[in-house]
């Protein structure tokens, strides 16, 4: 998953996500366009609207120019009949 780029018509058929210490790990894999992407977030502290991402039209990271430790260094843009933002610290990518 790239920085900026946003990815339109997007499925995603799971969503793991695994508990650390005050936050939690989220990886999924997306198709856009044919591609197949994987990726993780780490640092997410905040699980409420992460079944949003189950639900995405269109996904895209933005670093935050701003960061405050209780919300985290990127911020994902989830979009589908609305808009949610899930905060996290570390995006990577899964290997293969």
């Amino acid at each position: 998953m790239e920085l900026g780029k946003i990815y339109k018509g997007v499925s995603v058929d799971e969503l793991h996500v695994v508990r650390d210490g005050d936050s939690f790990l989220v990886s999924f894999d997306f198709v856009a366009s044919g591609e197949a992407i994987g990726t993780k977030l780490s640092g997410v502290r905040d699980s409420e609207d992460l079944c949003e991402i189950l639900r995405a039209d269109r996904l895209w990271v933005e670093k935050m120019e701003e960061t405050q430790v209780e919300f985290g260094v990127y911020k994902l843009g989830v979009s589908h009949e609305y808009y949610t933002e899930i905060f996290f610290d570390t995006l990577s990518w899964p290997s293969s």
